[in-house]
């Protein structure tokens, strides 16, 4: 799989969470998706890095995701959120 691949999921993700549909991985209710702060893992950031870091199927997207690409995963992913409202 390649970044856009990494990218598509993380998103996915991020809208079955905001949205809290049945096949989420975690709660939006566990973040305050206001907070852009990186270091504060109940911000956006914190999201999307419990996204990456999420085991499914044994297999984490972290894991699939070239060190170098994630500072542009994270802008995509964020600008994503940013996008809702």
């Amino acid at each position: 799989m390649g970044l856009n691949t990494d990218i598509s999921e993380v998103i996915i993700q991020i809208d079955k969470i905001i949205t809290s549909k049945d096949d989420r991985w975690l709660n939006v209710s566990d973040y305050n998706l206001k907070i852009k702060d990186r270091k504060n893992m109940k911000s956006v950031y914190g999201l999307i890095y419990d996204i990456l870091h999420y085991s499914n199927n044994d297999q984490r997207i972290i894991d699939r995701t070239h060190k170098d690409n994630l500072e542009f995963l994270y802008k995509k992913t964020v600008e994503h959120i940013k996008s809702l409202g």
